[in-house]
């Protein structure tokens, strides 16, 4: 999916492991294939996956594929962005057409 070091892919079954207990904060992007807002979104995320690398953590999970655990965090569209530090979700949430710089407020909150 990403040949991006920064952007790590991940399976319902490691979000605990990988944002719930990482000690970095994470922004996990559900996306959907196939979807014209998450082919806009991605060069975007992998751009700012290079900035903040060391401070934030990028992650994507196939919304369709892991529909359990996105049913359980209440995620219903895609792209929908999430915010975590310290395993509990921060700030708003991003959805749908997803500016640059809407991300950019929403990691420099993450990291304050």
């Amino acid at each position: 999916m990403s040949d991006n070091p920064h952007v790590q892919v991940i399976e319902a079954a490691q979000f605990e492991g990988e944002v719930l207990a990482s000690s970095t904060p994470v922004v996990l992007d559900f996306y959907s294939t196939e979807c014209p807002p998450c082919e806009a979104l991605a060069p975007k995320f992998e751009a700012l996956a290079d900035k903040y690398a060391g401070r934030v953590r990028f992650l994507k999970i196939f919304r369709q594929g892991n529909r359990e655990l996105a049913d359980k965090l209440g995620v219903t569209g895609s792209p929908t962005l999430v915010f975590f530090k310290s395993g509990k979700e921060i700030g708003e949430r991003l959805t749908g057409e997803i500016q640059r710089s809407s991300i950019k407020g929403a990691l420099d909150t993450l990291l304050s």
